[in-house]
């Protein structure tokens, strides 16, 4: 019985783990004096790495993503570039989804 339990157990950790490995979060680390900052990575088939900054009530807050090895996209918009003004101080946040086959990207953040 306990070993049944632990196989069960041991299958369901399994089927999980991908989900769960799928989406990254990274802080962004702007240089001193920098209001911008320019990050590259690798997202896996249909996966999501988010990135997040902190920002003040009032700040333009602008991402541009672009990769030459697949389809990666904004918030899963199919967009390339996004823009607001922050309404809410504190952290924000931009996701890079891809909507193919692994790929590399580059992402540059800046707020102002």
């Amino acid at each position: 019985m306990l070993s049944k339990l632990f196989l069960s157990f041991f299958v369901t950790i399994l089927i999980i783990s991908p989900s769960l490995a799928s989406a990254q979060d990274i802080r962004i680390r702007f240089a001193k004096g920098r209001t911008s900052a320019t990050m590259t990575g690798r997202v896996g088939s249909g996966g999501r790495v988010c990135y997040f900054a902190s920002a003040k009530k009032g700040q333009s807050f602008n991402a541009t993503l672009s990769s030459k090895s697949g389809r990666v996209a904004i918030f899963e918009t199919g967009e390339t570039s996004y823009n607001y003004v922050i309404e809410l101080s504190g952290d924000q946040s931009v996701c890079v989804d891809n909507m193919g086959g692994a790929a590399t990207y580059t992402l540059t953040v800046s707020i102002r």
